[in-house]
């Protein structure tokens, strides 16, 4: 008997071995031989470089760029979290009602999924700087240091709104038409039903899509390296666009490689502690 649960171990383990090796090839090695180099002044061309210690993370600390960096991060964050979650949550609650056409309705929603970031980032830089000012006299939010942000936030909220949905319906299938209309035979309204009954059962789905957003936002890349390449200036310059700036176009590998540890920290801190207080909320049924 033990001898075929050690057999059923090794199958099962040949099956994982492919992809870990893959993993570790790829993601972990890379990412051991990255810590060492950020306390190193290497340049990312020469093969030879200088151990310097935590000069590069005083640096770093320092460097008004990188306040910079994080700032148009988190503004970033905060407005697509809230964005995707607000109306991803609305959109579902809409369609969940009887409405005619909804699974269509649905269907169009989830559509700008399927669009690269790529191109989706392209595609709204040519209607900020062609329709824009042609059709509502406004001009391309890209020019603007106030409001590079929140156009290229807008971006993602359109493009992202409907997997966010997709997550949030499953959620509100799942609650029992039991406690509803329990609590409209009670008296509640339709805000009240939503709000005690409907709401805390969606918590795990509220958790997912704010963690996932979160994570999104604080290593976000595609769309300002697209549409602004970090501009005008640096007012669009995320973390990850400042790692990819002094790693490659700076020749300076180890301080980048320093503030993408620094990133990284960063990003597993915050989803980390936003997801075990929101976990504490979760209702079961």
């Amino acid at each position: 008997m033990k001898k075929y649960k050690r057999r059923q171990q090794i199958a099962w383990f040949s099956f994982l071995a492919p992809a870990m090796f893959i993993f570790c090839l790829v993601v972990a090695v890379p990412f051991l031989q990255g810590i060492g180099i950020a306390f190193t002044d290497w340049n990312g061309l020469s093969k030879d470089s200088n151990f310097i210690g935590l000069t590069n993370l005083k640096y770093l600390v320092e460097d008004s760029q990188t306040r910079n960096a994080v700032k148009n991060t988190l503004w970033y964050t905060v407005i697509t979290c809230v964005g995707v979650n607000l109306l991803a949550l609305a959109i579902t609650v809409g369609l969940d009602s009887k409405v005619w056409g909804k699974r269509f309705l649905r269907s169009v929603m989830f559509l700008p999924i399927i669009t690269s970031l790529v191109i989706a980032a392209f595609v709204w830089g040519r209607i900020y700087s062609d329709i824009f000012p042609v059709n509502f006299g406004l001009a391309s939010p890209l020019t603007s240091t106030t409001l590079v942000i929140p156009g290229i936030a807008l971006m993602c909220i359109w493009r992202d709104t409907g997997l966010a949905m997709v997550i949030y319906n499953a959620g509100i299938q799942s609650v029992p038409e039991e406690l509803k209309e329990a609590a409209r035979i009670d008296g509640a309204n339709a805000v009240q039903t939503f709000w005690n009954v409907t709401f805390p059962l969606l918590a795990p789905a509220f958790t997912t899509c704010v963690t996932l957003w979160l994570g999104y936002g604080l290593k976000i890349f595609d769309y300002p390296s697209v549409a602004t390449n970090g501009g005008p200036g640096k007012a669009s310059e995320t973390v990850a666009i400042f790692v990819y700036n002094h790693f490659f176009a700076n020749n300076r590998a180890g301080y980048g490689q320093m503030a993408a540890i620094v990133m990284l920290i960063m990003v597993v801190l915050i989803t980390g502690i936003t997801t075990r207080l929101l976990r504490r909320r979760e209702v079961q049924l």
